[in-house]
């Protein structure tokens, strides 16, 4: 996938992540992301998503016994049960 954006850092230092190009990526807030620049590259920046293994944490209440995932989100037995209940 090749995207091109042009974005003026900020006088924060900050760059801001277009959502349509977060959303292709399957990046969210709260993603730790790692910046990579080649010697003698010049202008070139790479960002990568780190995947360093964190324990699921339910979507509603963060226990860590989660019995379900759907859509990235994890579900623990209680809160599933809950939800089931309500259908």
């Amino acid at each position: 996938m090749k995207v091109s954006h042009s974005h003026k850092i900020d006088a924060l230092n900050r760059v801001l992540l277009p959502k349509e190009l977060l959303r292709k990526l399957g990046w969210k807030r709260g993603d730790t992301l790692s910046l990579c620049s080649d010697e003698g590259a010049g202008e070139t920046l790479t960002l990568r998503l780190l995947t360093k293994y964190t324990e699921p944490k339910c979507f509603y209440c963060e226990r860590v016994d989660i019995e379900i995932i759907i859509n990235r989100k994890a579900i623990c037995a209680g809160c599933l049960e809950k939800a089931l209940e309500k259908l």
